[in-house]
């Protein structure tokens, strides 16, 4: 395995203590804060002209997105166990459930996390908890609903309540895949913003 560059690695740093919280802290309506840093909107990266959703951020065309089977139950038990090492701020116990190399898509491009360091930042960039209370299957995957919660040593911003969605690839008893399913409302088209005060054509 070619190990990461320092540049790299700072550069991956960078990109998820942006975006890792999304997952922790996204989805469901109304949207809640997200940053670790300084709250703010957890809108989906949108494209130019403020239409849509930015589709680089979406999970790949082969990732399912609604349940066709029950879950395997190993996977599901890795998957409460993760969760939970999580909500306790056990970081380093929740990033070894993750194989490597893992994918791992959380409102960016899809992230290659190649040492268990890029695995660590982004289990620790988390800013909520998040408690699983669907869990299904579909394909190769495993769909799961998850609720916010606040975590040891965390900020949730107040989105805990709220919900999300992620699809979660689970080979030979660890995460292969993690993608953030988002929801039908985040995934709408935006209309176009309109002055109340512009005259009419």
């Amino acid at each position: 395995m070619v190990s990461m560059t320092r540049a790299r690695r700072a550069a991956l740093l960078l990109v998820l203590a942006g975006v890792t919280a999304v997952a922790g802290c996204g989805g469901g309506s109304p949207q809640p804060t997200t940053t670790a840093t300084t709250p703010r909107r957890a809108t989906p990266p949108a494209p130019r002209g403020g239409l849509g959703i930015d589709p680089t951020v979406l999970p790949p065309k082969a990732v399912p997105t609604q349940p066709t089977r029950a879950a395997d139950p190993a996977a599901v038990q890795l998957i409460e166990r993760w969760a939970r090492d999580v909500r306790l701020g056990h970081f380093t116990a929740a990033a070894r459930a993750f194989a490597l190399p893992a994918r791992f898509q959380n409102g960016t491009p899809v992230l290659t996390l190649r040492r268990r360091i890029d695995v660590l930042a982004v289990t620790s960039g988390f800013t909520c908890g998040a408690f699983p209370t669907r869990i299904a299957a579909a394909g190769h995957y495993t769909l799961v609903r998850f609720r916010l919660t606040s975590r040891v040593g965390g900020d949730c911003g107040g989105a805990e309540g709220h919900t999300t969605g992620a699809a979660i690839r689970v080979v030979d008893g660890h995460i292969r895949a993690w993608f953030r399913l988002f929801d039908p409302e985040e995934l709408a088209p935006r209309a176009p913003r309109v002055d109340p005060g512009a005259p009419k054509a």
